[in-house]
């Protein structure tokens, strides 16, 4: 377990210090030939400090006589790592957890921390998991469902403290897993039949041809997911291509298109008929979008190497329907990535709506008279959604926006649809 806990701590230092993407370094991991129970334990801690590392360092900084930002980093995250052992999880003995702890800050540390290590985990290791005792609401809803400050606050002040208690909460939590039914290779019911033979436990959702997997392990290497009989999707990322419902024999150009879940998804509602044109920027993601079509037995999806900053010319009034999936902060995804919660600042988000405006600068001009743009983000701000929509209506009187479920900006929320989180607008082109 040793060493278990040594990668452990390489990747949360490397998350939380130097940018490093927490779902690539655990692919990167378990290609390599891990023993499956030493994965899932490094995944369980990884995550498990990554996502509650507010509320941790709440713990060291009551608990210390040393400021927090005096502790050295990898100490702080040894001290993570033990605290969030002993207060989420039950798998390990507190005294085992403090004897390894040592033990890290011994090939980490001098002899001042490891007698520090030593000494602090001892004494949280006799107490009950506390509550935050801050009197400011949003630093104290921050602080407890570790969430940077700005994010509470949007919600908080928008939607109020229960609204905001209940997104914050359902961000920490493990998102379920989420399959499309493939309708161009079968139906709901056989997969369902298919896959309940398996083993495996269904739960159908709000829409008709998504799945929920209940023990979703081995999925992909079942003969169903290899013939393309399902494509793995969160439910969110499925509603958007159900909002633009292209009608067969369409034409749609889909400007931010990998890896593909939203085009292959496209096609599958235009029934394999039409053209859609499918766009990333770089070769690799180009690839991506075209093992899934084929996989999943799609004919209508021509891929293309193309910048949606960037006009294109040969677009101009070519299409019936452009979708939109915009670059951005991923605010939506806590759930399935909680380090983006640390990596990305109100700054980040601000430069991420100058370049979502400049794309759906350029789609407007592709889209026909009385055709349609969807604009959607996984992100819940504000600054990325509405007010991008806003500024772009304001320059363009010759487009308007068609209501989904009675909302100008549909927003779809963890707490709330049991979905990732989306924004999500449909523009129409009028003539004027």
């Amino acid at each position: 377990m040793k060493n278990t806990r040594e990668k452990a701590l390489q990747i949360i230092n490397d998350v939380l210090y130097k940018g490093a993407f927490l779902e690539e370094s655990l692919e990167i991991l378990k290609k390599s030939n891990m023993d499956e129970r030493d994965y899932n334990f490094i995944k369980e801690i990884t995550t498990g400090v990554i996502r509650n590392r507010s509320y941790l360092d709440y713990v060291v900084k009551i608990n210390s006589k040393v400021k927090i930002n005096k502790i050295h980093k990898v100490i702080l995250s040894i001290l993570e790592m033990a605290i969030y052992q002993m207060y989420f999880l039950d798998k390990v003995p507190d005294y085992s957890i403090v004897h390894e702890s040592v033990n890290l800050a011994k090939i980490y540390g001098n002899r001042g921390s490891i007698s520090f290590t030593n000494g602090i985990l001892r004494s949280i290791s006799k107490k009950e998991a506390p509550q935050v005792k801050i009197e400011d609401s949003i630093e104290n809803l921050s602080t407890f469902y570790s969430h940077q400050k700005f994010y509470t606050e949007y919600f908080y002040k928008n939607y109020g403290e229960d609204f905001t208690k209940k997104l914050l909460k359902a961000n920490n939590e493990q998102p379920p897993f989420t399959i499309r039914v493939n309708t161009l290779r079968t139906d709901k019911r056989e997969l369902m039949k298919n896959l309940k033979d398996l083993g495996f436990e269904l739960e159908e959702t709000m829409y008709e041809n998504a799945l929920s997997i209940l023990n979703p392990k081995g999925i992909i290497d079942t003969e169903f997911f290899k013939k393309g009989h399902f494509y793995v999707q969160d439910l969110g990322s499925i509603l958007v291509s159900t909002f633009l419902n292209p009608r067969e024999g369409s034409k749609v150009l889909d400007l931010c298109a990998a890896p593909g879940g939203k085009t292959t998804h496209l096609a599958e509602i235009m029934n394999n008929t039409g053209e859609i044109i499918a766009c990333d920027k770089s070769k690799g993601k180009i690839k991506l979008i075209e093992e899934n079509a084929k996989r999943l037995g799609i004919k209508n999806i021509k891929t293309m190497v193309n910048d949606a900053r960037v006009l294109k010319e040969m677009f101009i009034n070519k299409f019936d329907y452009v979708l939109v999936d915009a670059p951005c902060s991923g605010t939506g995804l806590y759930r399935k990535k909680p380090d983006i919660k640390w990596n990305k600042s109100i700054e980040d988000i601000r430069e991420l709506s100058e370049i979502q405006i400049e794309i759906l600068e350029k789609a407007k001009e592709y889209v026909k008279d009385k055709g349609r743009i969807l604009y959607s983000t996984c992100s819940l701000s504000r600054i990325e959604n509405e007010d991008v929509i806003n500024k772009f209506l304001k320059n363009n009187k010759n487009f308007k926006i068609k209501n989904l479920r009675d909302k100008e900006v549909l927003k779809l929320f963890p707490s709330v649809d049991g979905t990732d989180g989306f924004s999500i607008t449909l523009l129409e082109k009028i003539g004027l």
